[in-house]
């Protein structure tokens, strides 16, 4: 058949599959996507138009699925280009670059034929990737711009146990764009990172849950819009050495991240909970000043330390982080310290990818003590002004590695993953703090790019904070113990719709709900079960536009 007749026959496919968008699109609107399905669905057609495939060497060449048919230098399986799932390259440390990368790592890692590469095709509804699209952005990429950018979309319901039942919906968008500055004014080896990002919703959720720490991922600080990150980031000795300088943020795949971790919907994304718990530093919504220097002994192994400003005024409602007096130090009321050595692979060097990291943090800035007054009286009864100190310290371990593949040298598989945070010096609210789960990449060979995980979260809350609790019942005519611990479990099951697209339901169950927002802790608060929808849309596999990939690690 003639590539003339294949678009055509194509077409009119796409006449009869736009009812089923337009279905998809009311079930989407119905869950409350709103603003995310009203900018999809001019799209929600599947690829007409068949990629160009530039000729590769042999051993990058991506494998063939079955049905596939070469027309000249376009590729058809079946009638429709099939080729995103084949040509895009995984990205660090063990993920396919499928995988929603919320926390920012971006940027494609180039295959090198040592490690596993093969990706099979996912059975995709729909798709975004149109031709003048693509090429508007390689024209970009030739030229050093590279936009990035996502929208996240999180309902939650609140079935049973905490305060109340009840419902809350979070939105969380992010636009940016990456300079390559070699490219745009011959610096070699230097980028520039410039995002913006805005929350709306209510994903705080301690009124339903009665837990403090368990809320939707996508919550920022507030609501609003907010700069997440404004740096130079320079790469120096033959990439050996990389300094980050500006407004930026511990979190986010900086300082003990995870990709696997804002796959989960609650209380991970986007390090683990305690490093927030137990510290000052900026919601991963929002930056402060910052300098980051990373070195890199080998390709594999890193050490990498940082000076994060501590400001409290970026929390307060209204307050937008745009250039004004946050951006003075006049704000400022210490210096969060993270410091972090590592070993890590990825599917180019390793068919087991694993990433290995041991960290401390110090946190200078002044915080309230836990049950105190300046009278050394239990502040929780006597009330008064809480006993302020200074200076904080953890140390945490993180471990992660792919344990079973049904293919060696496929990328599905599953992956074991844990975190532990010690609190060393202080008296932050957290003793301890611990992470463990398990997320499975392609749980089924017929949907190869969907996903499940499963993670559990403890925290072992410092001894002072339990008798301010105490202290708060007992005040109330209660005999009640308030619990020492808190623990939360999360499940879910990820559907890759589209590239770029997918559908994640959730459920979580809490135990010991903490109560620490509650004015007046209530006895017999012994769980909470909430369940909800994610809905991620990812810019650049979802338009198939270049991303620069940058080095965290």
């Amino acid at each position: 058949m003639r590539i003339q007749e294949q678009i055509r026959t194509i077409s009119v496919i796409n006449s009869i599959i736009g009812q089923k968008a337009s279905s998809l699109f009311h079930a989407t609107k119905r869950m409350g996507c709103y603003g995310v399905a009203g900018a999809l669905w001019p799209g929600m057609v599947f690829a007409a138009i068949p990629e160009q495939v530039a000729e590769k060497p042999a051993h990058e060449a991506p494998v063939l699925p079955k049905g596939a048919e070469k027309v000249g230098n376009f590729y058809f399986v079946n009638g429709n280009r099939h080729y995103y799932d084949a040509a895009h390259a995984p990205t660090q440390p063990t993920v396919p670059r499928f995988v929603p990368s919320t926390n920012g790592v971006g940027g494609a890692v180039a295959p090198n034929g040592k490690g596993a590469h093969s990706t099979a095709t996912q059975p995709y509804l729909f798709s975004l990737h149109y031709k003048p699209i693509e090429d508007a952005g390689k024209f970009l990429a030739s030229q050093g711009v590279y936009f990035t950018g996502f929208n996240v979309g999180q309902y939650n319901g609140y079935a049973g146990g905490g305060y109340k039942k009840g419902s809350a919906y979070t939105n969380w968008a992010l636009f940016g764009v990456n300079l390559d500055m070699n490219r745009i004014a011959g610096v070699k080896g230097a980028q520039m990172h410039i995002i913006l990002n805005d929350v709306a919703g209510q994903g705080r959720s301690w009124d339903y849950s009665a837990s403090d720490w368990s809320w939707l991922s996508t919550w920022g600080s507030h609501d609003g819009v907010m700069v997440r990150e404004m740096t130079w980031d320079q790469e120096l000795f033959n990439k050996h050495l990389y300094i980050l300088a500006g407004r930026a943020n511990p979190k986010g795949g900086e300082f003990e991240g995870s990709e696997l971790y804002c796959m989960f919907a609650t209380f991970l994304c986007s390090s683990p909970t305690t490093l927030t718990i137990d510290g000052s530093s900026p919601s991963f919504t929002s930056a402060t000043w910052a300098a980051r220097i990373l070195v890199k002994p080998t390709a594999s192994t890193y050490i990498k330390g940082g000076v994060y400003e501590v400001e409290p005024w970026l929390k307060q409602s209204n307050h937008n982080g745009w250039p004004g007096e946050d951006w003075g130090f006049g704000k400022s009321t210490g210096a969060f310290i993270p410091v972090e050595a590592g070993y890590h692979t990825d599917f180019t060097t390793d068919k087991y990818p694993r990433s290995y990291a041991l960290g401390f943090t110090y946190d200078t800035s002044p915080y309230d003590d836990p049950l105190y007054n300046t009278q050394h009286q239990i502040y929780a009864t006597s009330g008064g002004t809480p006993l302020e100190k200074r200076g904080r310290s953890t140390i945490y371990l993180q471990a992660q590695q792919m344990i079973w593949k049904p293919d060696a040298n496929g990328t599905r598989g599953l992956i074991a993953f844990g975190a532990a945070n010690f609190l060393t010096s202080g008296d932050g609210t957290a003793k301890d703090g611990f992470v463990g789960g398990l997320f499975d990449w392609g749980p089924f060979s017929s949907r190869p790019s969907d996903y499940a995980g499963v993670v559990v979260q403890s925290f072992l809350w410092n001894h002072k904070v339990t008798r301010s609790m105490n202290a708060s019942l007992q005040s109330q005519g209660y005999n009640s113990k308030w619990p020492d611990s808190e623990t939360m479990l999360e499940a879910l099951y990820g559907f890759n719709l589209a590239p770029g697209v997918s559908l994640s339901p959730y459920f979580e169950y809490i135990w010991n709900p903490d109560q620490l927002a509650a004015a007046a802790p209530r006895p017999h608060i012994t769980h909470a079960i909430q369940a909800g929808l994610t809905f991620t849309f990812e810019l650049n596999p979802g338009l198939n536009i270049a991303d620069l990939h940058r080095i965290r690690k």
